[in-house]
């Protein structure tokens, strides 16, 4: 897949956000198609109808328009009969994806502000206030100010350096690791890690709902996740069933050695229900973990800003220390005479 095709996120849902509301008014796939042309005309439904008219899947035509797990269910959806659901269910969850990074932005913009002056500040500080107050402070004051600038330097050199060493031994770690080794070390980041096996109940409850509501066979639905592309979470998934199906192992197995696995999954299938049943349950509980994933999203923003403001105080009372510190010496002095 070429990534310089792909839409923005912001165009991928108005797409299948507008597709959904067409199947919905009952428009055939080719009608909607149609209709879109008019509104995507230059952004790549021209090409999408292209491939459509040469005999290729609507799933093949988007391909290099949407990210990897867009695609891959849009081939589940599509082989079972399930598309105008799964086409309404992205749409939704992009445009709340949208919602939230807007809101992310928002909640940024004032404490980045804030943080940027206070920055241009404290440059004004080091570059001009302090060397005019280091003049009539005593040699003690100044040494002690002196010494303070330059340990402050060697802790912030110091702890860039350390952590440009992890980023750059995290990153290799990542490109060369296996699959679900990446997962779940994304599933065990402090703070985004919850956030992220959320997104992962959602994701493959959806997934597997759809299927198993369609009739498959459990072997069956292994065989197809494993048509994906190797580096997606479904192919290894898929990969990861079948492997352990065949050396008798349960699903308790699998979550305790991959934490981006759901818990409920184990209990949906222990109870021994039809594969209508089960289905059914998935896709509810696909429902409220999805509902779940941006209630944990819209919480985790809801901090950003505070955290930001303890920072910047924290800077705030760090300068006036450096400051105060030698106009009390200077006092002192005074005080003596």
């Amino acid at each position: 897949m070429k990534d310089n095709k792909r839409w923005p996120l912001k165009q991928q849902a108005e797409f299948l956000s507008t597709l959904a509301e067409l199947l919905a008014a009952g428009f055939s796939l080719k009608r909607s198609l149609d209709q879109l042309r008019v509104f995507f005309k230059h952004r790549g439904a021209e090409q999408v109808m292209d491939k459509l008219a040469e005999g290729s899947s609507f799933s093949v035509a988007m391909k290099e328009y949407l990210t990897p797990s867009l695609y891959c269910q849009l081939v589940i959806a599509e082989k079972h009969g399930q598309l105008e659901k799964s086409v309404t269910q992205l749409g939704r969850y992009l445009n709340l994806r949208i919602a939230q990074q807007e809101k992310l932005r928002a909640v940024l913009l004032y404490p980045f502000l804030l943080l940027s002056l206070l920055l241009f500040l404290l440059f004004g500080v080091k570059m001009w206030l302090v060397p005019e107050m280091l003049q009539f402070a005593p040699d003690k004051a100044t040494g002690l100010v002196k010494l303070g600038f330059k340990s402050s330097r060697f802790i912030l050199g110091g702890g860039v350096l350390i952590f440009s060493g992890y980023l750059l031994k995290t990153l290799y770690w990542l490109k060369h690791c296996a699959v679900l080794d990446r997962h779940s070390w994304y599933s065990c980041l402090p703070l985004v890690g919850k956030l992220y096996r959320q997104y992962c109940s959602y994701y493959m409850t959806f997934n597997l709902g759809l299927l198993i509501e369609s009739g498959l066979e459990f072997q069956q639905i292994c065989q197809l996740l494993q048509t994906f592309d190797k580096k997606t979470l479904l192919h290894q998934l898929g990969k990861l069933l079948a492997r352990e199906v065949a050396h008798g192992n349960n699903f308790d197995d699998l979550i305790s050695r991959y934490p981006f696995i759901p818990n409920e999954l184990s209990a949906f299938f222990k109870k021994g229900k039809t594969k209508a049943e089960l289905g059914t349950d998935l896709m509810t509980y696909a429902q409220l973990a999805y509902k779940r994933l941006f209630y944990l999203t819209d919480k985790m923003i809801a901090w950003v800003q505070p955290i930001f403001f303890i920072v910047i105080a924290m800077i705030i009372v760090g300068t006036y220390l450096a400051l105060l510190l030698p106009m009390y010496s200077s006092l002192e002095t005074l005080g003596a005479y």
